[in-house]
């Protein structure tokens, strides 16, 4: 494999615990060139308490185009005790690089549950600590695939400090999200052939756009959506499948297969309805600054995120908006 480790290998601990048993658990942390980004995002990481308390693991795409040294500098000035670096000695693409570093942490070091981050976004002091109480508290059901504490959300400080144990569905890109390692499992196949036909022998700028959208999306959408065992969270009123049937402009990312491979699998996701996180990437591979206030990003946040301190002592899911009408997520965005 052609990336280098550092020379801080450790033996994984996973030391955070969730309802009294033992959960081996990561924070994965990605970066490439964007070094203010990267800083912003990390020393916000370092802001959470129990994130210290979980194993980092920090992955570097390389290229002539990428910042390790800097990158590096900054996780070794970190106050993340032993932290995990993996440093390609080439250019992966996020595509290959995010399936390959969940293979690494689910597949062979055996986490049960990863957290993953870009860096891109400055959260809260309590954004790990919230999106770790909600996986406990979503398991009860069978149809969590991820959880996340970063939405948009329009409504003013006062209105959103009263909804700030309330989760919503959600399908929005992925963003600081955390999956356990039974979902991997179930999704993993469609994401190993994804990465083998698509990723693997050409750069993930150039992937094949028009024959994932019509020879992998599409024909997953036309089939029979999995049921799954047990007692779900998101009724069937707020469920809104990711893509349609007629993917003509889908997008075509990982990230955009994973949400694919949960739908079909059976699984919804869920994000807080208030956002514990500030996103920060004006620029990037797929942002500029006129698609970031088209998103809308620039008014995400009306509580300071920094005043976040403590997550929810609960949690609950909202089902209706201010009118009564159904929290029914748009597709995938």
């Amino acid at each position: 494999m052609s990336d280098l480790k550092n020379q801080y290998p450790h033996t994984p601990t996973g030391r955070v615990a969730a309802r009294g048993d033992s959960m081996k658990t990561a924070i994965l942390l990605i970066g490439f060139n964007r070094v203010d980004y990267f800083d912003q995002t990390l020393s916000s990481l370092e802001a959470n308490k129990i994130a210290h308390d979980c194993d980092l693991h920090v992955y570097l795409d390389g290229g002539p185009n990428a910042n390790q040294e800097e990158l590096i500098a900054r996780v070794e000035a970190s106050s993340f005790v032993q932290p995990t670096l993996v440093a390609r000695t080439e250019n992966w693409g996020i595509g290959r690089h995010l399936i390959d570093a969940r293979r690494t942490l689910f597949d062979q070091e055996g986490y049960d549950r990863v957290l993953l981050f870009e860096d891109d976004m400055v959260l809260a002091p309590s954004y790990v600590e919230t999106v770790l109480k909600a996986m406990d508290w979503a398991r009860a059901y069978n149809d969590i695939g991820t959880v996340m504490a970063f939405n948009i959300n329009d409504h003013s400080a006062d209105l959103q400090k009263q909804q700030l144990n309330q989760l919503v569905a959600t399908n929005r890109h992925f963003w600081g999200y955390g999956m356990e390692k039974t979902v991997w499992d179930d999704i993993k196949p469609t994401l190993y052939a994804f990465e083998k036909k698509y990723l693997e022998s050409v750069s993930y700028a150039h992937r094949a756009h028009r024959r994932i959208r019509w020879r992998l999306i599409r024909p997953m959408m036309k089939r029979t959506r999995e049921s799954r065992e047990g007692t779900p969270l998101i009724p069937s009123s707020l469920l809104t499948p990711p893509f349609s049937m007629w993917p003509l402009k889908s997008p075509t990312s990982q990230d955009a297969i994973t949400a694919l491979a949960l739908w079909f699998k059976g699984y919804a996701r869920i994000t807080t309805r208030v956002p514990r996180a500030t996103y920060v990437g004006r620029e990037g591979f797929s942002f500029s600054p006129e698609v970031f206030e088209q998103m809308g990003f620039n008014r995400a946040n009306a509580l300071n995120v920094r005043d976040l301190t403590a997550p929810p002592t609960s949690f609950e899911l909202a089902t209706s908006d201010l009118d009564g009408q159904p929290l029914k997520p748009p597709r995938y965005e």
